[in-house]
């Protein structure tokens, strides 16, 4: 029996389509590895750069002695640490637990003249400092906080 050209040509071309298809799902394959060492390169050179810069910066406060360009970056960082410090102890200080009166309770004709802590905020470039409002509260002790039982860890076994 001779064989059809008509069912040969379609095997061919059958097999030619199944060939296509196996050369892309490689390309493919061989693309998502591609694209994942390079993402795992890139997160682990973002991570070499952070330790770096943290390793520089401590060894800097330790007193090592490092490039001038690196040394004016590293004194600016600190005196941003610093005054973000600053900001911070503001912001934590002015905050009123529900029960503590509020902070016009507490204003007196005479605080200022007995030692009202003055704040204020340097400018690195130009050396002046601003003064910033100061609200520092005394701290007193309260009872009702001491004397809380601690609250129970949420059983995350039930979540689950």
């Amino acid at each position: 029996m001779a064989k059809d050209p008509f069912s040969s040509k379609i095997r061919l071309t059958l097999l030619k389509g199944m060939e296509a298809i196996g050369t892309s799902a490689s390309n493919l394959a061989s693309n998502a590895k591609l694209k994942a060492s390079e993402i795992n390169l890139e997160n682990r050179r973002r991570e070499i750069l952070t330790n770096f810069s943290l390793r520089a910066f401590e060894m800097w406060q330790k007193g090592v002695s490092l490039p001038e360009p690196l040394n004016e970056m590293l004194v600016e960082l600190c005196d941003i640490d610093d005054r973000l410090s600053v900001l911070r102890a503001q912001k934590y200080a002015r905050v009123a637990t529900p029960d503590a009166p509020s902070q016009d309770d507490h204003a007196t004709p005479d605080a200022s003249a007995e030692g009202e802590a003055s704040c204020a905020v340097g400018d690195t470039e130009t050396g002046e400092e601003t003064p910033v409002p100061c609200d520092v509260q005394p701290v007193e002790p309260d009872s009702s906080v001491a004397d809380a039982e601690p609250k129970p860890e949420p059983n995350t076994e039930e979540n689950e």
